[in-house]
């Protein structure tokens, strides 16, 4: 049975945020690497130093369902952020990283309101978070003393004290600050770290965490609600009657939840568009999948997963996007997940219209592979199978829905 690294996954998922705002891009990593410093220096117990390091690379996960996002401009004054709260929601939502949850639910909050059950070094992302924005505000470098100052002054109160001489300490050696000005420097300890930690998870428990990662997705967009959610369901289940194996299956539904991951760096004003984009806003739209590629790159232990994700808008002739792959470099999965997005898109019901009945859909489809976009016994494997493979799709469809509506509820609440 295959395994996937936990720590990749996540490191996946910390790319993709960064996708969506310039506020935050390389962010988790320079915050990762504050909060691993910090902690080490601390000499916190190991399982207690991953999970920080884990939280840490994901820790504004919740930012993406919050319009026009400015890190920056968040203050102890309101503790109850909404993006760590919605993070904290979203995480619970995965058997594997709610032990990781808590510590992103009080990443904003000041250490003097902890409440009492919650453990003091749960604040080092706190102080690693703030350090990560004072390091983009001063020169690390050379006004390491405006920062000392800073954070000295703060201590006792939005900051844990031990925490404070911990960083305190580390900012007295000049390689500290240099790193932090240094995204390969960064990106070496960070990888150097990641390393130690050997969980490797089965195919079947990744895929609570992929669901996690759809909704990220599609949740941005009322347009896309559940899209990735009924792309997933379709793509493994033609997958099954393709004669793919249990795990390739689940591997296809996994590939499916992060197929549109790049569209983290799509304005929510192009993805909420009704009408016909402009040539521009098009161009960014169709840049979405080389973003997926690029994300899914960092889980190297399965390349596949990339490939299926990622090629969903290629087509045999070598017209698709963003590769121009011919049909000679295009795996039966991809060829798959090609259907399956295409399928779900005119299918499924849009705010601004409904989707097409089964006459619509088959001309569709038939026209694609007459034109030699779409491969011609993948689509008869869905045709074949058309009113089965849409009562699946409609039914997971409907169950995202109902998810959709408790998560906007939690959102609305959080977010005034």
């Amino acid at each position: 049975m295959k395994k996937i690294s936990l720590a990749k996954i996540l490191k996946a998922i910390s790319a993709a945020i960064d996708l969506v705002s310039n506020t935050v891009v390389s962010h988790h990593k320079k915050v990762t690497y504050l909060t691993y410093k910090i902690a080490k220096e601390m000499n916190v117990a190991e399982q207690d130093l991953k999970n920080l390091v884990m939280a840490a690379l994901i820790h504004d996960i919740g930012v993406f369902y919050i319009s026009g996002v400015d890190l920056h401009d968040y203050s102890f004054d309101d503790p109850d952020n909404a993006h760590a709260l919605i993070g904290y929601y979203l995480l619970n939502e995965s058997a594997l990283l709610q032990g990781i949850s808590p510590i992103i639910k009080y990443h904003h909050v000041a250490w003097n309101k902890f409440p009492d059950d919650i453990p003091d070094i749960y604040s080092i992302l706190c102080l690693a978070d703030q350090v990560g924005f004072l390091s983009e505000k001063y020169d690390i470098y050379y006004e390491s003393g405006e920062i000392a100052r800073i954070v000295e002054e703060a201590s006792g109160t939005l900051f844990w004290p031990e925490a404070v001489d911990a960083f305190l300490s580390l900012l007295s050696k000049e390689y500290f600050a240099l790193d932090l000005k240094s995204s390969a420097a960064i990106n070496r300890e960070l990888d150097n770290a990641i390393l130690q930690y050997k969980d490797l998870v089965d195919v079947d428990k990744i895929l609570d965490i992929s669901k996690v990662v759809s909704y990220i997705i599609d949740f941005r967009s009322p347009f896309t609600v559940t899209h990735s959610i009924g792309v997933g369901r379709v793509a493994r289940e033609m997958a099954r009657l393709t004669g793919f194996s249990g795990e390739e299956q689940q591997l296809m539904e996994i590939a499916a939840y992060f197929h549109d991951i790049g569209k983290l760096t799509v304005a929510p004003e192009i993805l909420n568009k009704p009408g016909k984009l402009t040539r521009d806003e098009w161009r960014v739209m169709r840049a979405h999948s080389y973003y997926t590629y690029q994300v899914l790159s960092h889980i190297d232990d399965l390349p596949e997963l990339k490939e299926w994700a990622a090629y969903h808008h290629e087509k045999l002739d070598g017209t698709g996007y963003p590769f121009q792959l011919k049909a000679d470099e295009l795996s039966t999965g991809a060829r798959i997940m090609a259907v399956a997005d295409i399928f779900t898109a005119i299918t499924e019901d849009r705010p601004y219209r409904k989707g097409m009945n089964k006459k619509q859909v088959i001309e569709i489809l038939t026209e694609q592979v007459e034109d030699n976009k779409l491969d011609r016994d993948i689509v008869a494997v869905l045709l074949d199978n058309y009113d089965h493979i849409n009562r699946l799709r409609m039914k997971s469809q409907l169950m995202s829905m109902n998810d959709y509506q408790d998560f906007r509820l939690v959102a609305l609440s959080q977010s005034g």
